[in-house]
């Protein structure tokens, strides 16, 4: 349960409180965000009047209850405050600038091949211009920009807290402070998060996991990766990769890699080595979204390719059933969605048959919301996230007298 605190230095974490649950629940009246959040109605009434002038809430429809004057509901308004998320893999490149609702409202995207540092941050640039001047926002209103990169991410040396692509797995970016450099160039904040993490996030924040606690994220794109939610928030663990299942090791290598010294689960699901696989018989692709044509025609090497995968991928399904005691493992990333569908019907026939009998873990299994955007959107959540999430931070910094963030009232 969302609830406020009426301690004498608790204003930022209450704001917070009150934004979240007209987010989640509303149009609400005062009385019933007062009785959702264990705040005195006056003290509601203050908050959301700072809300309203500041343009993050609107009054919206007024109800009629019994003979008395009608109560206003409250809702948010979905100018109040912009996004924009950043998504930047070796292959390709998308931007999405989103209102306070989650809605896409502008969207650019282009292909890459292993773009250098300056050609990527030219390209970041000019993509975040594009989005604004296409929406013709306020400048207040934009509350930063999210950058999603491949994990897993590193840090940059002598560069204490500051996360870098993967120098392996992008050459020529070594100690790049990517962030750092955009956030000056644009002046706006940047919050950078791997993919699989990004895509958690936003369904957490804007998908089918608003109302769930604790949940995973299989992250399907060149490779495969994860992203988890403990308590509602992401958990990063200590060097901000946990979820990044691409290197667990597994039993067996792939059918489509052979010659692996170390199998491991990333190699089940990499889009590279399917395409050299498949090259040899004469078919060609080079991303995710093409995955699609071959499973319409039900292409024999990549089906088989995808159920040696499923069947790879069910038995670790279960060790994180076991592990981490989820309410839901989502299914998500840059697959066509009829392909994740797919996915989802094959596990679904497949983890009962895995399952010893008196396990009690049993998951719901769902396909992710945002689609082939599923990364845009989650980065574009970060700004929103950090800004308005009702986190305990925010409440702990305010009491011991430091600065937390908190709405521009």
């Amino acid at each position: 349960m969302l609830t406020g605190t009426n301690l004498k230095y608790a204003r930022a974490h209450n704001l917070r409180i009150v934004l979240e649950i007209v987010r989640l629940f509303g149009p609400l009246p005062r009385k019933e965000i007062a009785l959702r959040t264990g705040l005195k109605l006056q003290t509601v009434s203050n908050i959301t009047r700072n809300l309203i002038e500041s343009g993050l809430i609107l009054e919206a429809d007024r109800l009629q209850e019994g003979r008395g004057a009608p109560t206003t509901l409250l809702t948010l308004n979905p100018k109040g405050a912009y996004s924009i998320g950043l998504d930047f893999d070796r292959e390709h490149f998308t931007g999405v600038l989103v209102d306070f609702l989650g809605k896409v409202c502008q969207r650019v995207s282009q292909p890459v091949h292993f773009p250098m540092p300056e050609e990527a941050l030219t390209m970041m640039d000019e993509a975040v211009q594009t989005l604004i001047r296409r929406q013709d926002i306020e400048p207040s209103r934009l509350w930063g920009v999210g950058l999603g990169l491949p994990g897993p991410l590193g840090v940059a040396s002598g560069l204490e807290g500051i996360r870098v692509v993967n120098a392996s797995e992008f050459p020529g970016w070594t100690n790049v402070p990517i962030a750092d450099i955009l956030g000056k160039r644009l002046k706006l904040p940047i919050f950078i998060e791997n993919n699989a993490s990004a895509a958690a996030v936003g369904e957490r924040w804007y998908g089918r996991g608003q109302h769930l606690e604790n949940f995973f994220y299989l992250f399907f794109g060149v490779g495969l990766g994860g992203g988890l939610i403990v308590n509602g928030r992401p958990y990063e663990g200590h060097f901000g990769n946990a979820g990044e299942i691409w290197g667990v090791p597994t039993a067996t290598g792939s059918t489509a890699s052979p010659g692996i010294i170390k199998p491991h689960l990333g190699v089940f699901f990499s889009l590279p080595r399917l395409s050299e696989h498949l090259a040899r018989l004469g078919i060609v692709i080079s991303h995710p979204e093409e995955l699609g044509a071959l499973f319409e025609r039900r292409e024999p090497a990549f089906m088989a390719w995808l159920e040696e995968g499923l069947a790879q991928l069910a038995p670790f399904i279960l060790t994180v059933e076991a592990m981490l005691d989820p309410q839901a493992i989502f299914l998500g990333g840059r697959y066509p969605e009829a392909l994740t569908d797919y996915m989802k019907t094959r596990l679904e026939t497949m983890l009962p048959l895995l399952r010893i009998e008196g396990m009690m873990t049993n998951p719901a299994l769902h396909c992710g919301t945002a689609g082939q955007d599923a990364t845009a959107l989650g980065v574009a959540t970060l700004p929103m996230y950090s800004s308005f999430a009702p986190i305990p931070e925010v409440l702990m910094k305010h009491a011991a007298g430091d600065t937390a963030p908190s709405p521009r009232l």
